[in-house]
């Protein structure tokens, strides 16, 4: 969905702000899911050598998802922006989006969590896999005593192929990850010190593609079919699949 980019380094974040996810809204089998589908787990933490302020003022409006590969304007809301209740629709991919926001906060000292729901749908260019989410959230975190920034966006849902859904969904929110950096000017993060902090805390080490940590497998066995996807062709080249 993004320009390729190739991916550099990676930060493990333990994020304590997160509420808990969970898959109640459509549950009517054991596992939690709409009969045909079955739950999986993705999380994607990408770390950006930008600002807080700066990272919000890419994606700090429920309305613009540029950084999504989404042009401006093409995003239509049913109420006011960057309010809990108010769903945005969207296409992308031949899909028709829906997502709804359960929970919002932006305050000026971080962290910034939105969370949404976003209702079934299906992907044709990944053989029509079908997938919803209860929780899917993006939270950004400033680390390094301000001058970067962590982002981990997590979902948790149900698909009628859950290996095949998260990687779908890891490509795409890896990609989203990657692209809010290149629009702020395309600079790589190693590690705190290197930014001139050295006793900062938050992350440090590498910043390049980030593990596979869905439940669903790992981003390999369907790389395939997600070719015609832009982006992945050089995602699955980077973790060597």
């Amino acid at each position: 969905m993004k320009p390729t980019t190739l991916l550099r380094l990676l930060l493990p974040l333990t994020l304590g702000t997160l509420p808990t996810p969970t898959l109640a809204q459509h549950a009517s089998t054991p596992n939690g899911c709409t009969a045909g589908y079955y739950p999986g787990r993705d999380e994607v933490i990408y770390t950006v050598p930008y600002t807080y302020a700066q990272v919000l003022s890419i994606i700090g409006s429920y309305r613009n998802l540029t950084w999504s590969g989404n042009p401006p304007d093409t995003v239509q809301l049913n109420g006011t922006d960057n309010t809990v209740g108010t769903t945005r629709t969207y296409d992308t991919h031949g899909a028709h989006v829906i997502e709804t926001i359960t929970t919002y906060s932006k305050p000026a000292a971080g962290p910034y969590v939105e969370i949404h729901t976003l209702a079934p749908l299906s992907i044709p260019a990944a053989n029509n896999v079908s997938f919803y989410a209860d929780y899917d959230g993006t939270t950004v975190t400033p680390v390094c005593r301000g001058q970067a920034t962590t982002l981990n966006l997590t979902i948790v849902f149900c698909g009628t192929n859950a290996s095949l859904s998260a990687s779908v969904l890891h490509a795409t929110h890896l990609q989203d990850a990657v692209t809010v950096g290149v629009f702020l000017g395309g600079k790589n993060f190693s590690t705190c010190a290197a930014l001139g902090n050295g006793n900062g805390t938050g992350s440090g080490g590498n910043s390049s593609v980030v593990p596979f940590t869905g439940d669903a497998g790992r981003l390999s066995a369907h790389v395939g079919a997600l070719m015609v996807l832009g982006g992945v062709a050089a995602l699955a080249a980077a973790v060597g699949v």
